[in-house]
């Protein structure tokens, strides 16, 4: 059934982006592939009627616009963003030990539900900025591997814990990376990204549920994935903007930070969308 076909593509999708940045190179290679061309917001623009064009902003927000090949004075818009609820990680040197384990130092992203993230393999997925000789680049991070888990007590250690329990972030909902001398996570990064741990100058990282997304039903009409909020909004909107008419003067904005607050440079409070359109008019 066509249904099925189409949630299993959203699936996909969900597996492939780990972070926002993710998000946004999945969401610009499709526009790459319908056409659409990508602008830098600090350089001069050549619009053309029939054009269709995209911005990004920080890798972690995108914009895309057409041009109608008649006049018009607004845009219709349609927008999701690019976060999620998560776990980032804090500092640069993330480690926390107790003589005996070594653990990741987090604090929590938006409005999450935290005992679902327990007893779950995780993995690292986000940005590096890394120097290569003179130049200096972002890198895409993806640490597939099942790195790191928040572990739950037993039940004679928490005898409260099937009638409710208040979690102290800064000991219950710290990551287990490894004993006490593990491998530092900067040079597990250098030798992910190929260069040496003092050319990894800056990282963006989140935690990732391993779990993988799937369908559950006897007809597989349900969805159980990570991610899904707001994943399933932004892939929905950006399928239907790419499927609308090709000459009307429609807008996709996906848009980082709403998971906390939308005040950042990228989020929908800023002048990012504003600004852009503003000059495709």
């Amino acid at each position: 059934m066509e249904y099925l076909n189409t949630a299993q593509e959203l699936l996909d999708f969900i597996m492939r982006c780990k972070s926002p940045f993710h998000v946004v190179k999945e969401a610009s290679d499709l526009l790459n592939e319908n056409g659409y061309t990508k602008l830098e917001e600090t350089k001069e623009w050549s619009l053309v009627p029939g054009g269709k064009y995209y911005v990004t902003r920080n890798e972690s927000s995108v914009i895309a616009f057409q041009i109608p090949e008649s006049a018009f004075s607004s845009y219709q818009i349609i927008a999701s963003h690019s976060d999620w609820p998560t776990f980032k990680v804090k500092g640069e040197d993330p480690f926390v030990t107790d003589g005996h384990y070594t653990r990741l130092n987090v604090e929590g992203y938006g409005g999450m539900i935290r005992y679902s993230w327990l007893d779950r393999p995780l993995g690292l997925a986000g940005r590096a900025v890394v120097r290569r000789g003179d130049v200096i680049e972002t890198r895409l991070v993806n640490l597939t591997e099942d790195l790191l888990i928040i572990p739950s007590l037993a039940i004679h250690m928490q005898r409260d814990v099937n009638t409710g329990h208040n979690f102290n972030p800064a000991v219950d909902l710290q990551p287990l990376y490894g004993p006490e001398g593990a491998l530092p996570l900067r040079s597990l990064l250098a030798q992910r990204l190929d260069v040496a741990p003092d050319d990894l100058l800056a990282a963006d990282l989140n935690l990732v549920p391993r779990q993988k997304a799937v369908r559950l039903g006897p007809e597989g009409e349900y969805l159980a994935a990570p991610r899904i909020d707001d994943l399933e909004c932004a892939w929905a909107t950006l399928l239907g903007f790419l499927s609308g008419p090709e000459d009307s003067p429609a807008a996709w904005c996906l848009l980082d930070h709403e998971e906390v607050g939308s005040g950042s440079r990228q989020g929908a409070q800023s002048d990012f969308v504003q600004a852009v359109l503003t000059r495709a008019i």
